[in-house]
C-alpha cells in the first residue's frame, strides 16, 4: 500500500502533463510548430516582468508559492522567462513521537528556493480572453528544520537538491489596459530524493494580475517625449 501511495502523485502528475500536451497538439503537430517558429521570428520581442503565487500544498497542508520573473513575450504568442520561486514562509507542523528522535514532540519547518526556466503558450485568444499553457523546469534546494517545541532550539537541518517540473493551464481575462483576472491550475512534479519528492503537488492560482512589464514600457515611452 505505501508502494502505491508513493507513486499515486507522480501518476497525476503525468496524466496532467500529457492532458496539457494533447491540447497543445489538438490543432495539428505541425501547426503549433509553424506558429512558434513565426513567434520567434518577431523582431522586437517585448520585455515582460511580474509576480507569481499559487497554492499548493505539502501532506494536504496548503502552503503558498511566490515568484519573481522576467523574460521576451514574442507576439503575445510565446513567453521565455525565467524565475527565482520560494516559499512565503516555511511550512511547519508538529511530528509526536517520531522514532527519528528521542524527543516526544518536534517541530518541523520545510522551505525550498529554485530557479526555473519556462515556455508559456498562447493557444487560444479571442477579444479579452486568452488560453495559455506554461512549462517550467528549475533546479533548487529543500530544507527540513527540525526544533523543540519552542521552535527556537535547532535538533538539526537536512538539506536535499530538487528538480521541479510545472505543467498546466493558464486563463487570463482583460479588465483594462495592464490589468485582467488571471486563473490556472496545474501540477508541480519533484525529481530528487524522497524528503524533495514530497512536494510533488497540484497546485492553483485565481486573482488579480498586473502587466508590470507594460506598465514600465509605456511609462518610459511617455517619459521620453
Amino acid at each position: 500500500m505505501q508502494r502505491i501511495a508513493t507513486h499515486l502523485p507522480l501518476k497525476k502528475g503525468i496524466l496532467l502533463l500529457l492532458l496539457s500536451l494533447s491540447t497543445l497538439l489538438s490543432s495539428g503537430q505541425h501547426e503549433l510548430v509553424d506558429s512558434i517558429k513565426t513567434a520567434l521570428k518577431t523582431p522586437e520581442p517585448k520585455f515582460i516582468f511580474g509576480f507569481h503565487n499559487r497554492n499548493t500544498f505539502i501532506q494536504s497542508n496548503r502552503t503558498k508559492l511566490y515568484g519573481i520573473i522576467g523574460g521576451l513575450d514574442y507576439n503575445e504568442k510565446l513567453k521565455l522567462t525565467v524565475g527565482i520561486y520560494g516559499f512565503g514562509r516555511a511550512n511547519q507542523s508538529i511530528l509526536v513521537n517520531n522514532a527519528d528522535f528521542s524527543q516526544d514532540s518536534v517541530y518541523r519547518f520545510i522551505n525550498t528556493n529554485n530557479t526555473s526556466l519556462g515556455v508559456e503558450y498562447d493557444y487560444y485568444h479571442h477579444n479579452r480572453l486568452s488560453l495559455s499553457v506554461p512549462i517550467q523546469i528549475g533546479i533548487g534546494k529543500v530544507e527540513y528544520r527540525y526544533t523543540a517545541t519552542d521552535k527556537t532550539t535547532e535538533i538539526r537541518t537536512e538539506k536535499y537538491r530538487i528538480v521541479p517540473i510545472e505543467i498546466g493551464t493558464n486563463a487570463y481575462y482583460e479588465l483594462i489596459p495592464w490589468v485582467g483576472l488571471k486563473c490556472g491550475v496545474g501540477y508541480r512534479l519533484a525529481v530528487g530524493p524522497k524528503e524533495s519528492r514530497r512536494l510533488a503537488s497540484p497546485y492553483y492560482n485565481l486573482g488579480l494580475s498586473i502587466l508590470v512589464g507594460e506598465i514600465y514600457k509605456d511609462l518610459s515611452a511617455k517619459l521620453k517625449k
